[in-house]
C-alpha cells in the first residue's frame, strides 16, 4: 500500500511539474511574447499568413537561404482562422522549446520511471528567465531540437522498418531545421548505435534517411542558386569554416555561448564540468553507452566554437550567441534525471517540491518586467531589435492614416542614419516595412528601398512608375535642402515621425533617395 501511494505521488508530482511549467510560460508569454514583437519575428509572421493562403515562395525565411519556416508552417492554419499572429507564434515556439522536456517526462512516466520523470519535467523552471524569453520569440532557434521530441516514441514502433525509418528521418529534419540540434542529434546517435549496431536494418534505413536528407537540401538549395537575387541575408561556406582561432577564443569566452541556458549564473565551465562529471559517473557503474552519450555533444558544442557563424550574436537575448547552444538545457536535464534514477526522495521532499516550484515561478515572475526592460535597454548588439507591441502598432496607424489622407501609392521607410550612427533609428525602418502589415489591418503597399527582403515586393516596387510615395525618416537636413531647391517634396512631418511626400514616376525609388542624399545606406 506505501508503495502503491509512493508512486501515486511521484505521478501527481510529475504532472503538477508539467503543469506549473505550463503556467510559468503562460506568464512569460503574457508579460513578454505577447507583448513585444522583433524584426525577424515580424518577417516570419509574414510567413505564417502567406502559408495559410496556400503561397509558399521561399525554402527559408525571406531573404535567407536557410532556416526553413516549420514555426510559421505549424501557425499557418491559426492565422488563416484569424488569429493574431503575434500571438499565435509565440506560442508555437514556446510549445517547440518545452515539447522535448515534455516528451520524455511523460515517455518515462509511462515506463515506470517517475523520478526521471518528475526532473526533467521541472527542469525548465530551474532555467533563468532569459532562457524563456529566448525561446518564447519566432526566431527559427528551437524547432530543429523539438523534432527530436519524437525519438523515444519511434523508438516504441515495433515494426522495426517503420521505427527505423522514422527515427532516422527525424534525426535529419532536426539538423536540415536547424544544426544546434545536433549536440543533442550526436547524443540521441551514440544510443541508437548502441542498441541497434547489429541491425543491418538500421544502417541501411539511416543511410535511406540520410540521402534523402541531402537530397532536400540540394534541392532547397539549389532553388536559390537559381534565385540568387532573393538572398540578402546568405549562409557562406566561410561562416562554416573551422578556425582554430576562433576555437580558442570561444574556449576563453565561452560564457558568452552559454549565457541565460543554466541556472549557475555566469559560471560557463560548470554545466560542461557537470556533464564530464556525469558521463565519468555512468562509465564507473559500466554504463558505457551513457557515458559516450553525454561526452560526444561536449566535443560537439566545443569544436562548434571553431565556426564562425557559432560566433554571431551578443550577450542580448534578442541576437545571443547561445541560441547556438539550445541542446544544453536539454542533456543537462537528461543527464540529471538518468544519474538520480534510484534516488528515492523522501515522502516529506516530495510534498514539500510543489511549494519549491511555485515559490521559484513567483520570484522569476516579480523580475520579468525588470528583465525586459534591461534586455531592451541593451540591445545596441543585437542585429534583430525588438520592440514593444503597443508602441509599434501605434506607428504603424500613424503611418497609415498619412498614407489614406494624402493618397499615397507607396510607403518607403528610410534607415538613415545608418547603424553605424544611430541603431535604434536603422532598425526602425525594418520594423515600419515588415511589422506594419503583420500589425495593422489593411496596411498600404510598403518598400524598403535597399534592403528589403522580400524579392517579390523589390520586383513590383524598384522600377518607375510608383505614383506618390510616402517616405518615413530620412536626413532632415537633406529633406530641407531638397525642398529648398525646389524639388517638388511636401513635408507631412509631424509628432517627432519625419514623413515626406514625393511622386516617383520617373526614376526608381532607389536614385529617387540618393538623389535627395537622405539615406546614406543606399550606397554600401
Amino acid at each position: 500500500m506505501w508503495r502503491l501511494s509512493y508512486e501515486r505521488l511521484i505521478r501527481a508530482a510529475v504532472w503538477l511539474a508539467l503543469g506549473l511549467g505550463f503556467l510559468e510560460r503562460a506568464m512569460l508569454l503574457a508579460g513578454f511574447g505577447f507583448t513585444h514583437i522583433g524584426i525577424d519575428d515580424a518577417l516570419i509572421m509574414q510567413v505564417a499568413k502567406d502559408y495559410g493562403h496556400g503561397i509558399f515562395r521561399e525554402p527559408y525565411l525571406y531573404g535567407q537561404n536557410y532556416n526553413p519556416m516549420l514555426e510559421a508552417l505549424l501557425a499557418a492554419p491559426f492565422v488563416r482562422l484569424g488569429a493574431a499572429p503575434w500571438i499565435v507564434l509565440p506560442i508555437i515556439t514556446s510549445a517547440l522549446a518545452l515539447l522535448p522536456f515534455w516528451s520524455m517526462a511523460i515517455w518515462y512516466l509511462r515506463r515506470g520511471h517517475g523520478i526521471p520523470a518528475m526532473i526533467i519535467a521541472a527542469f525548465p523552471m530551474a532555467l533563468p528567465l532569459e532562457w524563456g524569453m529566448i525561446t518564447t520569440m519566432p526566431r527559427g532557434w528551437v524547432h530543429g531540437i523539438a523534432l527530436l521530441s519524437f525519438i523515444p516514441w519511434a523508438q516504441d514502433v515495433r515494426r522495426p522498418f517503420a521505427k527505423h525509418l522514422l527515427t532516422a528521418l527525424v534525426l535529419v529534419a532536426s539538423v536540415l531545421c536547424n544544426p544546434n540540434a545536433l549536440p543533442l542529434a550526436a547524443s540521441v546517435s551514440v544510443v541508437l548505435i548502441a542498441w541497434h549496431r547489429r541491425d543491418a536494418r538500421f544502417w541501411a534505413l539511416s543511410g535511406l534517411a540520410g540521402a534523402l536528407g541531402w537530397l532536400v537540401h540540394r534541392a532547397m538549395q539549389g532553388f536559390h542558386a537559381a534565385h540568387p537575387d532573393r538572398v540578402i541575408h546568405p549562409l557562406l561556406p566561410t561562416d562554416l569554416r573551422f578556425s582554430e582561432d576562433l576555437l580558442l577564443d570561444g574556449l576563453s569566452h565561452n560564457g558568452e555561448h552559454f549565457l541565460h541556458l543554466h541556472p549557475f549564473l555566469g559560471l560557463a565551465w560548470i554545466p560542461i564540468v557537470l556533464l564530464l562529471a556525469g558521463a565519468g559517473a555512468f562509465w564507473k557503474r559500466r554504463e558505457r553507452m551513457a557515458s559516450f552519450a553525454l561526452v560526444i555533444p561536449v566535443v560537439v558544442m566545443l569544436l562548434a566554437l571553431g565556426i564562425p557563424k557559432v560566433h554571431e550574436g551578443c550577450a542580448s537575448v534578442f541576437f545571443p550567441q547561445s541560441r547556438m547552444m539550445l541542446s544544453l538545457p536539454i542533456l543537462l536535464a537528461i543527464a540529471a534525471a538518468n544519474l538520480l534514477r534510484d534516488v528515492r526522495f523522501p515522502r516529506t521532499a516530495l510534498l514539500l517540491l510543489p511549494f519549491a516550484w511555485l515559490g521559484a515561478i513567483v520570484l522569476k515572475m516579480s523580475e520579468l518586467p525588470g528583465r525586459v526592460a534591461h534586455q531592451l535597454a541593451h540591445q545596441e548588439c543585437a542585429w534583430v531589435r525588438e520592440e514593444p507591441v503597443a508602441e509599434t502598432q501605434e506607428r504603424c496607424a500613424s503611418i497609415k492614416d498619412a498614407a489614406i489622407k494624402h493618397q499615397a501609392d507607396l510607403i518607403v521607410p528610410i534607415r538613415w542614419p545608418s547603424i553605424l550612427v544611430d541603431h535604434q533609428k536603422h532598425f526602425t525602418a525594418h520594423f515600419n516595412c515588415y511589422a506594419c502589415e503583420v500589425l495593422v489591418d489593411s496596411f498600404p503597399p510598403v518598400f524598403g528601398a535597399g534592403y528589403d527582403r522580400r524579392s517579390w515586393i523589390r520586383a513590383a516596387h524598384e522600377a518607375p512608375p510608383q505614383g506618390r510615395v510616402l517616405f518615413i525618416g530620412g536626413d532632415p537636413a537633406a529633406w530641407r535642402r531638397a525642398i529648398a531647391a525646389g524639388r517638388i517634396v511636401e513635408d507631412l512631418s509631424h509628432a517627432g515621425k519625419a514623413m515626406h511626400i514625393a511622386r516617383c514616376d520617373t526614376i526608381p525609388v532607389g536614385d529617387f533617395l540618393l538623389r535627395m542624399g537622405v539615406d546614406d545606406n543606399l550606397g554600401r
